[in-house]
């Protein structure tokens, strides 16, 4: 549902969203029926899967040997982007991304959906951007309750790439 929002909002939705316009149950009900009958994409029941991910953000995986990130083994360490399979998820992960930097509060975050199919795909071809260099985040929890309070506390407990953000 997420990625047909996506898909079908107008710019003047997006501006009302950031001016902090009211979402009254009409509205809210009317952008779900178009997201239903009009997205382009991700309206088969099997094999569209939606991946979310802001250009913006970026992890750094750490050294083998579980030491700090220093600035000259951070432009040697090889960055990752973080790709999503819930919306949620990447929005909770952008707040606290841009909670804790200054720089980034005012970063308007550039939204990316794909296919993972098309992912797939970019990864057996030449391009700019090294689509193998890629982290598949699960959403937090299937039924929509946060089933972890901070998603980038738990994939650094689990040793996964820490969040620096290239901004």
């Amino acid at each position: 549902m997420g990625a047909r929002m996506l898909l079908t909002m107008d710019p003047k939705d997006g501006e009302a969203l950031k001016q902090g316009g009211t979402l009254t149950p009409e509205v809210a009900q009317a952008a779900v029926r178009k997201a239903m009958t009009e997205s382009p994409k991700f309206n088969s029941t099997y094999n569209e899967i939606p991946i979310f991910m802001i250009q913006q953000m970026r992890m750094v995986k750490q050294p083998k040997d579980g030491s700090t990130p220093t600035p000259e083994t951070i432009a040697e360490a090889q960055t990752m982007l973080p790709m999503y399979f819930n919306l949620a998820t990447m929005v909770s992960t952008w707040q606290q991304f841009t909670a804790g930097s200054e720089e980034a509060k005012n970063v308007e975050p550039a939204i990316n959906l794909m296919d993972l199919f098309e992912i797939v795909d970019k990864m057996q071809e030449e391009s700019e951007i090294d689509w193998r260099n890629v982290l598949l985040i699960p959403p937090s929890n299937m039924s929509g309750e946060r089933a972890v309070e901070d998603p980038v506390a738990s994939m650094q407990a689990a040793g996964a790439p820490q969040t620096l953000g290239d901004i």
